[in-house]
């Protein structure tokens, strides 16, 4: 299983979030300004594979009020949300992905880059791969991505 490596300029006040396609509205948002949304705590661990560990404290804004600002299609069914890593990239129904977080503090401070910072999307009940580190863009779908879209076997080092 690959690792990819961290972005090289994680700077939160540069780096941006884009959802667009099946939108009205398309949103280019920094991850400095999504800490100015509504936000919300999760405590979610993220250990791989079979490893337990405690559960951290997240905090960022659900990808709801990131829809609801874009306004989907009424025929948009799915997402498929990138990393900065170009190869790694996941494929989610867009009603489980509204309940997600797109976390940018982890214990009050902005998460580190290793951690998957600036901004790393928490899925409930998500697999090891599903919890993305270095998200930038969530492109919004009328139909289920491809295998051919998603990365399962390149899994982020997780932490």
């Amino acid at each position: 299983m690959a690792h990819s490596d961290p972005p090289a300029d994680p700077d939160p006040a540069r780096w941006t979030v884009t959802l667009t396609g099946a939108v009205a509205d398309p949103q280019s948002v920094r991850a400095s300004d999504l800490a100015a949304l509504e936000t919300v705590s999760a405590e979610v661990a993220t250990g791989c594979e079979g490893e337990t560990t405690a559960p951290d404290r997240w905090r960022g804004v659900r990808v709801g009020t990131l829809l609801d600002r874009s306004r989907p299609r009424a025929d948009a069914s799915h997402a498929l949300v990138s990393s900065a890593d170009p190869d790694f990239a996941c494929g989610f129904d867009l009603n489980r992905l509204r309940d997600a977080l797109l976390a940018v503090r982890l214990d009050g401070d902005p998460i580190p880059t290793e951690r998957g910072g600036p901004v790393r999307l928490l899925v409930d009940d998500a697999d090891c791969w599903e919890r993305i580190k270095w998200v930038s863009r969530i492109d919004v779908r009328t139909e289920p991505p491809t295998e051919d879209d998603t990365a399962r076997d390149r899994v982020p080092a997780d932490d």
